[in-house]
């Protein structure tokens, strides 16, 4: 793999860096060639360092062109975070107009037919999952993430991008303390044949609201373990310590040493690792980063198995909710109403004030005792995953949770405690109940958002209707050789 210095978006510059890294890997793009990049959230004002960068794509597209003698197709597809119609993340993020120079189609994942996959791998958690036509048809796929630090995978790279594959339905299945599983089963479907990795201007903290932080590197690789592997140790992180880094590797996919991985380029490891000094990460559990430091109250159990902590779930979703609420409301820790969030098997006191909130979250949440003098019995409704079919998933758009959020809160006029179903709650639910029950701005209803928003929503509703109507049945007969680890 190559590391090269690299310490602002030229795309001229990021163009001659990715075509003589590729040159050097010997790789050539060819056939149905899709780049996939990180675009779990944009926003020019709001969100600006969520996604991989447009003048980066630049870049990267002209390298591809100047090298597809062999390219048949070329293509930019992802399906974006939270609900959001991804064309409108692409609008948000600038892509259209570097898309149209390079003649390079859109892909919007939660538009088009889902294909079954079967999986082969020992350890999987399914036996079979669901991926969008066009990753099916890929021939060639290009990843292209953003150096992002994650709060329930402590990183995202080249791995993490693979959650951006599947739609809403059935991206959210087993996005729980199995998530880690969740994207290695997800790695089996295809591998990456090149790896460009947007670490310019990286993403510390948190991966929708990320603090900027100029790494001013682009990272090249061959292999997504490999890859990942080196960018984990310049994040300061053992990859042993990142689970789905951890588990690819186990299924064969790839090695965690050092030794077993050549570094070229004109910045060294620990030039690279240098350069990321004071790189923040969140590793800090929810009821550790908001229990005396804002009005909210935690109080966490661990979820039904496997680990102590949802690091993949519901937790998680309160910390990226506070994130985005916070892009509108400033010290918004402090000026939330206070609110006690109750998370997995706890077994604890629950000490509530008068008139404030208690919001059980999550099927896997239980307790039973005693609020404001009344008895309560929060019981285990937590469905075994296995036991979820992904043909009978249904996830909703936005809009849809937003109108049965306030339908809901009709029948929940003067109740202390609340439960929120789901497994896992996404962050679009929290962002919903913390603004409503803190009393601060609601994102969704912001006028600099909801009109653009609006109007990419009724695109995509009318583009899925379109692309629900043909049948997957077709492409899946397309279904490429099944790969295997070497």
């Amino acid at each position: 793999m190559i590391l090269r210095r690299c310490d602002d978006y030229d795309p001229d510059r990021i163009r001659a860096i990715i075509g003589e890294s590729m040159d050097e890997l010997g790789i050539k793009p060819q056939g149905r060639t899709l780049v996939k990049p990180n675009t779990v959230i944009a926003h020019r004002l709001f969100f600006p360092h969520a996604f991989t960068r447009p003048e980066f794509l630049d870049g990267l597209f002209g390298a591809l062109k100047e090298r597809g003698d062999e390219m048949t197709d070329l293509s930019l597809g992802e399906r974006c975070g939270i609900t959001i119609p991804t064309r409108y993340a692409f609008a948000e993020a600038g892509y259209p107009k570097v898309m149209r120079k390079h003649h390079v189609r859109p892909r919007y994942f939660d538009e088009m037919p889902q294909v079954r996959r079967d999986l082969h791998m020992e350890g999987r958690l399914r036996d079979y999952i669901y991926i969008p036509e066009a990753i099916a048809e890929t021939e060639f796929l290009v990843s292209a993430p953003k150096f992002k630090a994650h709060p329930w995978t402590k990183v995202t790279f080249n791995l993490k991008l693979y959650i951006g594959i599947q739609d809403d339905e059935h991206r959210l299945i087993d996005h729980d303390h199995h998530l880690h599983s969740k994207i290695a089963d997800l790695y089996e479907v295809i591998q990456p044949k090149i790896c460009v990795m947007d670490a310019i201007t990286a993403g510390a903290k948190t991966m929708l609201t990320p603090k900027p932080f100029p790494l001013g590197l682009i990272i090249v690789g061959d292999d997504a373990v490999s890859t990942d592997v080196v960018c984990t140790h310049i994040a300061g992180l053992d990859p042993r310590d990142v689970d789905h880094i951890r588990i690819v590797a186990e299924r064969g996919w790839g090695s965690l040493s050092l030794d077993d991985v050549s570094i070229e380029g004109d910045v060294t490891l620990e030039e690279a690792k240098g350069r990321a000094k004071g790189f923040e990460l969140s590793l800090d559990k929810a009821d550790a980063q908001y229990n005396g430091k804002s009005n909210l109250k935690v109080y966490v159990g661990p979820p039904p198995d496997t680990y102590d902590y949802c690091w993949g779930g519901c937790p998680g979703a309160l910390t990226e909710a506070m994130g985005i609420i916070g892009q509108m409301e400033d010290d918004v820790e402090n000026s939330i109403k206070p609110i006690h969030l109750v998370y997995g098997a706890y077994r604890g006191d629950i000490d509530v004030g008068q008139g404030e909130k208690v919001l059980f979250i999550g099927d896997c949440a239980r307790w039973c005792g005693k609020i404001g003098g009344k008895d309560v019995d929060i019981p285990f409704l937590y469905k075994e995953r296995k036991l979820i079919s992904p043909e009978r998933v249904h996830a909703g758009d936005l809009v849809g949770k937003i109108l049965k959020f306030f339908f809901e809160q009709i029948f929940a006029v003067g109740k202390r405690v609340i439960r929120i179903r789901g497994c896992t709650v996404s962050v679009a639910e929290m962002v919903l109940n913390l603004s409503w029950l803190g009393k601060t701005k609601n994102p969704y209803f912001d006028p600099r958002i909801v009109f653009r928003f609006s109007w990419h929503y009724v695109l995509a509703k009318i583009g899925r209707f379109f692309g629900k109507l043909r049948s997957p049945s077709a492409i899946a007969l397309k279904k490429p050789p099944q790969q295997t680890p070497e």
